[in-house]
């Protein structure tokens, strides 16, 4: 991905989103959630689960951002999705305990993938001995596990997630925690993200750069 637009010269700390941005759902979010309904003896169409999930979490995550976040809400939050996406056919006693599958599964490097051409701009950028590169995320802790897994950690500074933070994107709370914890000013920054209010709107309101990676 080119940097378009971008005053380079300036640039201290480059940032990334996690999900759709750095890393994607393999093989699917419809096909994981269809599988683990399966060992439940419930059986949903993926491409019906994978409708649903989409129409689920824009409304959900439409209500950011919340005034405060920590990882009961987030799983609160998940539960909320799971819940909608596997009604009428999970029956309620159930529900519980697919979603605590559900939750292990995306903690797992093998249910993602990395986005095509962000391993090698990571290899780029972290080469760069001038620019410290980091994620910010609105995620729960399993990122930890997941980036892990993916040998992705060893190209970040610093990884700030929303639940231990404690404000999520498009929060201005989100990005001056991450000034103040990378010791820099918001013209150092550059922050890349699929989302264009949360992603690119957030971080061009916080004083940063900002690039969108939607549709490339």
């Amino acid at each position: 991905m080119k940097l378009i637009n971008v005053d380079f010269s300036r640039v201290r700390v480059m940032t990334f989103d996690a999900g759709d941005t750095l890393l994607k759902p393999s093989p699917g979010v419809g096909i994981i959630y269809a599988e683990i309904l399966g060992k439940h003896g419930v059986a949903v169409a993926p491409e019906v689960l994978e409708q649903r999930f989409r129409k689920v979490f824009k409304e959900l995550a439409a209500r950011r951002p919340r005034p405060m976040v920590s990882e009961e809400t987030e799983r609160k939050f998940w539960r909320e999705v799971v819940r909608h996406c596997v009604t009428p056919e999970c029956a309620a006693e159930k529900t519980g305990a697919v979603f605590e599958e559900l939750w292990e599964e995306f903690a797992l490097g093998r249910r993602w993938i990395i986005r095509a051409g962000m391993a090698q701009m990571l290899e780029e950028y972290a080469a760069k001995p001038r620019v410290r590169l980091a994620v910010l995320s609105n995620w729960d802790s399993r990122l930890h596990r997941v980036l892990e897994g993916l040998d992705l950690r060893r190209y970040f500074a610093k990884v700030f997630i929303s639940s231990e933070i404690g404000a999520e994107k498009p929060d201005l709370r989100a990005f001056r925690a991450v000034e103040a914890a990378m010791g820099q000013p918001p013209e150092a920054f550059l922050h890349i993200g699929d989302d264009a209010a949360h992603d690119y709107t957030a971080a061009r309101a916080a004083g940063w750069q900002a690039i969108l990676t939607r549709g490339q």
